[in-house]
């Protein structure tokens, strides 16, 4: 009997899962004997269930897709559902798998193998269940796995198959909306004896210790079992003496850690007094405390020394983690608050600073700080950075943010403060140094990296790790960055304590409440934000859809085109009468067109702030719907203002190739593009002082997000208008409804009345043309051919003046004459003040 036989029976109904039976029994049974083929059998085990799921899911597949790309798929998400354990299984599966299938890569030993065999078991078991397959899921039984194999091998050359015959076998409601186990049985005192010692060995060489095989052996850099320790309380210990389940040494033979190992059926705690014992016993004879571990094996605390409470900890500490540890017993309170002017010298920022400091010498390994979009949360970092190490609390930084952009912006503005200090970003350097003081990362990079083969940083690399706007990213599989390191660990956020969820609290150790707080409204107060005005151009429309009967005669004859195209996909004949109520969430199909979006435009044109003299529109984000929809505002852009350059206005989300270049070139004043449409990428954290107007041209269901997105446009901005005229507030244009969705209010828009030097100069010309049409002009060579020139310029700009701007129609009386060249011939009193109207339309 073995721990899969139950897949056996199902292969007597079902044929097919013999070839998933097959993988995992070899697993099982080369465990003890061939670890790498019992490794790369689970994996293949592993691959079988994601292709056949990913088929029931109705994926094809491409050609040359990896495991990894498989298990990143949306399908795969919704399957796991959330449920850490059963991801964290597939993930050992994956990793261990990958040690036996990468030529030269980390070694598969017996307790990698067994580690990834219990760990198939649950992931088969697991997809079985929510495959509806099985009806119930029994513990592993350690006991039951050979402890030798002593037939023919031969490697399995097979590659996982799709079986139709299996995925009939699913009910659709199994994928839809699959049901996970409630928890994972309980092993048997047996079972879990092995089980322990696996497990905590596996976590030994995953932090690269070697474990001696003999009792009592010892040797320097190295994990020794059953040490025997002399002193110890004879209260407890009659002879004095006890045996620690291990002790790691420093290469020079220093003790620094002792673990005591408890039954996975007992709390960890339950070692804890042991623990200590052990430790007392070892500082006596060698003079140093060493770090100490109590473990089961699934729950493993740690006793630093340093002061702090008890904490779990995912794995052990590496050779070098445990000596750095040691050091810095040594250290001080933080009593130099020498906070850098260069870097950060507003009252608040330095505020901000020392709350955390006060906090972090209480003992207090966690903290946030949540400081309004635009008042330098990067910058508060570098200086909390900076004050650290010079008081010698810190060595080595992770910084992390949720895009690669953001990444990239936290870097650069690290270089900038701290430019003697060595640095990499993981995300974009294609040979970082992962040796650096400060590595930059987005969440997904570095899930790569602590899931790498073999794995780049251990547990204890990173001394401080900051979290960029931690409301975001930081639960689900990214939470598991925060629970394999063991660092300091501090937030930062621009979102409003009132918004902040619970769970962000809860990881970062608080009650409910930020170590420090500065808001939006205290900013604006205090001169550092810029304030917004407000345009509110919602149609009832877009926010609750389109009630026919509600419709006067002309907004009916507007719909005439839909329903024209709905009853010739549902066959209706066009002379039967045909409408309907239309819902809001179907508007941005039927509603969201050119005519539209020319209203978005001409608006932002005709009343954006503008720069250059009210030559052009300042920076503005477009916050568009989804890629079609950028995609078409860009294209009517062009299409209106031709004269502005392909350029001007261009499209950024992540289907752009090269959007990180376009992003680049939009943060510099001086270049294109000076509109932005964006899907998602501008909505949260990049740094444009310049931008001058906002339009929100989708609907806003997230009140972080919102908040995130009005925070594009709130930063100062010095002689944007020229020099000594400042930014002192920006332009939103909502067109969805957002603002009376969320109750924010704003001061209105007023329309300017500064003429452009377009303007003036298209006036001015006319005025002279006009004047040299007299007899005494004529007769004058220079005088006549600036006549004729002025002319043909002018007729050239007004017939370029497209018909579908929508700020031409109240001018187009005017503007469809003159786009005949006789209009020219002579210009009247009247004609000259006509053609002054459409001086606007110069924008």
């Amino acid at each position: 009997m073995k721990n899969f036989d139950f897949i056996k029976k199902l292969a007597e109904i079902i044929p097919d899962f013999a070839q998933l039976h097959e993988y995992c029994d070899k697993a099982e049974i080369f465990q003890s004997t061939f670890p790498e083929e019992s490794a790369s059998n689970a994996r293949k085990a592993l691959e079988w269930l994601v292709k056949n799921h990913l088929s029931m899911a109705n994926v094809t597949l491409d050609p040359y897709e990896t495991l990894s790309q498989m298990i990143k798929r949306p399908q795969i998400d919704t399957f796991i559902n959330d449920d850490w354990n059963f991801e964290q299984h597939m993930r050992t599966v994956k990793k261990i798998g990958n040690y036996a299938s990468h030529i030269g890569s980390q070694p598969v030993r017996k307790n990698d193998a067994f580690v990834c065999l219990r760990a198939l078991y649950y992931v088969v078991s697991g997809f079985l269940f929510r495959w509806q397959a099985i009806k119930e899921i029994t513990a592993f039984d350690a006991t039951l796995v050979p402890t030798g194999f002593s037939g023919m091998h031969v490697a399995d050359q097979s590659e996982p198959n799709v079986s139709l015959q299996v995925v009939d076998s699913v009910p659709a409601e199994a994928i839809d909306h699959p049901k996970a186990p409630e928890q994972e049985p309980k092993e048997s005192l047996a079972s879990e004896a092995i089980t322990r010692k696996c497990l905590i060995d596996y976590m030994l060489n995953e932090a690269k210790w070697e474990i001696l095989n003999v009792k009592g052996d010892i040797q320097g850099g190295k994990a020794a079992i059953e040490v025997k320790i002399e002193g110890m309380d004879k209260a407890t210990y009659p002879s004095g003496v006890g045996y620690a389940d291990y002790v790691l040494y420093s290469k020079g033979g220093k003790p620094l850690a002792v673990i005591e190992a408890k039954s996975t059926i007992q709390s960890a705690d339950k070692g804890r007094k042991q623990a200590m014992e052990y430790a007392d016993g070892l500082e006596k004879k060698h003079g140093v405390r060493p770090v100490i571990y109590y473990t089961n094996g699934y729950e493993t605390k740690v006793i630093d020394g340093l002061g702090y409470r008890d904490r779990e900890v995912i794995s052990f500490h590496s050779e070098d983690d445990l000596e750095r540890m040691i050091q810095k017993r040594g250290r001080a309170d933080i009593t130099d608050l020498t906070i850098d002017d260069e870097i950060t010298n507003r009252p608040y920022q330095k505020t901000a600073i020392k709350s955390l400091v006060e906090w972090l010498n209480k003992k207090h390994r966690r903290g946030l700080l949540v400081l309004a979009t635009g008042t330098g949360k990067t910058r508060v970092s570098i200086s909390l950075c900076k004050l650290l190490s010079n008081n010698n609390w810190i060595k080595k930084v992770l910084f992390l943010a949720d895009r690669t952009e953001l990444v990239n912006q936290a870097h650069g503005k690290f270089e900038e403060f701290l430019p003697s200090e060595s640095m990499s970003c993981l995300s974009e350097d294609t040979d970082p140094d992962l040796d650096a003081r400060f590595i930059f990362s987005t969440y997904q990079t570095m899930i790569n990296y602590i899931n790498a083969v073999p794995v780049e940083f251990s547990v204890g690399h990173f001394d401080l790790i900051i979290i960029d706007e931690a409301h975001r990213s930081v639960f689900g599989k990214y939470g598991a960055i925060f629970q394999y390191f063991d660092s300091l660990l501090i937030g930062l956020t621009a979102t409003p304590r009132a918004e902040i969820d619970k769970n962000t609290f809860k990881l970062l150790e608080l009650e409910n409440a930020p170590n420090y707080e500065y808001t939006y409204d205290e900013a604006i107060g205090d001169g550092y934000l810029c304030p917004y005005r407000l345009k509110n151009c919602t149609s009832k429309m877009i926010n609750r859809g389109i009630k026919y009967d509600e419709l006067n005669k002309e907004e009916r004859d507007e719909l005439e085109k839909v329903w024209e195209y709905e009853k010739a996909l549902k066959g209706i004949p066009n002379n039967q009468e045909y409408h309907r109520d239309i819902q809001g969430n179907e508007l941005f199909r039927y509603l969201i067109n050119d005519d539209t979006i020319d209203n978005v435009l001409s608006e932002l044109m005709t009343n954006g702030l503008k720069i250059n003299c009210g030559e052009d529109v300042g920076k503005t984000i477009i916050f568009a719907y989804n890629h079609k929809h950028a995609e078409r505002i860009v294209e009517r852009f062009r299409a209106l203002y031709p004269e502005r350059g392909a350029d001007y206005c261009q499209l950024i989300d992540n289907q752009v190739k090269h959007h990180s270049a376009i992003i680049a070139d939009f943060r510099e004043a001086e270049k294109m593009p000076q509109i932005a449409v964006s899907v998602d990428m501008l909505d949260t954290g990049i740094d444009v002082p310049e931008i001058l107007n906002l339009v929100f041209f989708k609907i806003v269901k997230s009140k972080i997000k919102f908040d995130q997105m009005i925070g594009r446009g709130t930063r100062l901005c010095q002689d944007i208008f020229g020099p000594d005229q400042n930014k002192k507030e920006f332009y939103i244009f909502d067109w969805c409804g957002n603002f009376t969705y969320f109750s924010k209010n704003g001061d209105d828009i007023a329309p300017t009345n500064i003429k452009t030097l377009t303007q003036r100069l298209f006036e001015l010309r006319v005025d002279i043309a006009k004047e040299l049409q007299s007899s005494e002009h004529q007769e004058k060579e220079f005088d006549k051919q600036l006549h004729d020139e002025l002319k043909t310029l002018l007729h050239k700009q007004v017939a370029s003046i497209g018909k579908e701007r929508k700020e031409t129609r109240p001018f187009l009386g005017i503007i469809e004459p003159f786009r005949e060249k006789d209009k020219w011939t002579c210009i009247s009193e009247v004609g000259a003040l006509q053609l002054k109207k459409i001086s606007i339309l110069y924008l």
